[in-house]
């Protein structure tokens, strides 16, 4: 009777809250292309569309110069509550966090050359991107600093517009994240092929961890600084059949470690996104493998998730559904296996920049399961 207290009390205010928010809804500009990134400070929109009215400056003599010279900022806010139920052995982690408070500085140095700038101030503060970028060549774009490996479509779409509030367990566990590298990227002339090739110095940050209410700690997580002399190699495929379809395929190979603690990281993974937005539909899967090969032990680990979303309501109300797996080592089953089924609904004030989230998980872990299925609910401000 607690437990379903503290869900129906977290789900309201949440939603409710949203009464107070509900407006219609905001075309902001676009984003520079090749960042992932939202939208500019509104004040200085406003004022350039203000000075373009007014016929002070032309709409061409204006992007002409932010070609050459801008600077934006954005960033968003994510606030879960969290009700998680819990046996006798595993302890109470139901309450609220922040879960991502984050600040970007983004723009043109020059007219082909491109910055980035983000921190997470959630917690203890991180950097999270800082970049520079060069597309004279739309089709060979460079890019040196800290960002995203090239690995996984679920990794590499936004905090802010993933179908589930937390990305899928086998991606936690595989795809690297962010690093420090150089990497070149670009289409293939026709839009059908894109591609993204790279070297990291891919030393990772923790090793696996024991299983307990539901997640490994992101063990695939990459350090930022090199722990030997090898370096982690990553490439993306992405090909387009149709406007609405997308299949990709990816893969890194990597030497972690050092001495008695080296081994070999060798991971791939096939993805495919299906949208629909005229029917206000989704469907997207991915499937992850990863082999670590030392000396007297080598394990194999692979998972998968696949997951639908629907607005009931146009552009507003969005029921989505997730089934996904993760098996840590193939050659064993224990409660390391897990098998979780999310059901989900997603409420949009302002698109992406301005929604509220609710899921709720059902978790089962191989032969020895836990009692830990979890309520999750998050409000997410995009500015």
């Amino acid at each position: 009777m607690k437990k379903s207290k503290c869900i129906i009390a977290i789900a309201a205010a949440m939603f409710i809250s949203s009464s107070a928010a509900y407006a219609e809804e905001v075309v902001h500009p676009p984003a520079p292309a090749g960042l992932d990134v939202h939208f500019g400070f509104p004040g200085v929109q406003g004022l350039n569309e203000l000075l373009v009215k007014k016929g002070i400056i032309t709409k061409e003599e204006l992007e002409a110069q932010a070609k050459k010279h801008s600077m934006n900022i954005s960033g968003y806010i994510q606030f879960q509550g969290s009700v998680i139920e819990n046996n006798d052995v595993v302890s109470d982690e139901d309450g609220f966090r922040i879960r991502r408070a984050k600040l970007a500085v983004f723009g043109n140095a020059y007219e082909h050359v491109k910055f980035k700038l983000e921190a997470n101030f959630a917690g203890t503060p991180a950097l999270d991107d800082a970049f520079i970028e060069d597309d004279h060549l739309p089709y060979f774009v460079g890019r040196v600093g800290q960002f995203k490996v090239p690995f996984s479509l679920e990794e590499l779409t936004s905090d802010t517009e993933i179908l589930s509030i937390e990305r899928s367990e086998v991606v936690k566990q595989i795809a690297p994240e962010r690093d420090q590298g150089i990497s070149f990227s670009g289409d293939i002339p026709g839009g059908l092929l894109s591609y993204s090739i790279g070297a990291f110095n891919g030393s990772k940050a923790k090793a696996a961890t024991t299983y307990s209410i539901g997640s490994y700690n992101d063990a695939a997580k990459n350090a930022t600084k090199n722990d030997n002399d090898q370096l982690l190699y990553a490439g993306r495929l992405v090909a387009k059949p149709a406007g609405w379809i997308k299949v990709g395929v990816n893969g890194l190979t990597s030497t972690d470690g050092s001495g008695s603690g080296e081994e070999d990281r060798t991971s791939y993974g096939i993805d495919l996104q299906i949208k629909n937005p005229k029917r206000g539909c989704s469907l997207q899967g991915e499937y992850l493998n990863q082999r670590l090969e030392k000396t007297g032990a080598d394990v194999t680990s692979e998972g998968f998730y696949v997951q639908a979303g629907h607005f009931v309501v146009p552009k507003h109300l969005e029921v989505a559904l997730k089934y996904e797996g993760y098996d840590a080592d193939t050659a064993h089953r224990n409660r390391d296996d897990i098998r979780w089924t999310t059901v989900g609904l997603n409420f949009y004030i302002d698109g992406h920049d301005a929604k509220l989230m609710a899921n709720y998980i059902f978790k089962n872990e191989g032969d020895d399961s836990y009692d830990n299925d979890t309520f999750l609910a998050q409000a997410q401000l995009r500015f």
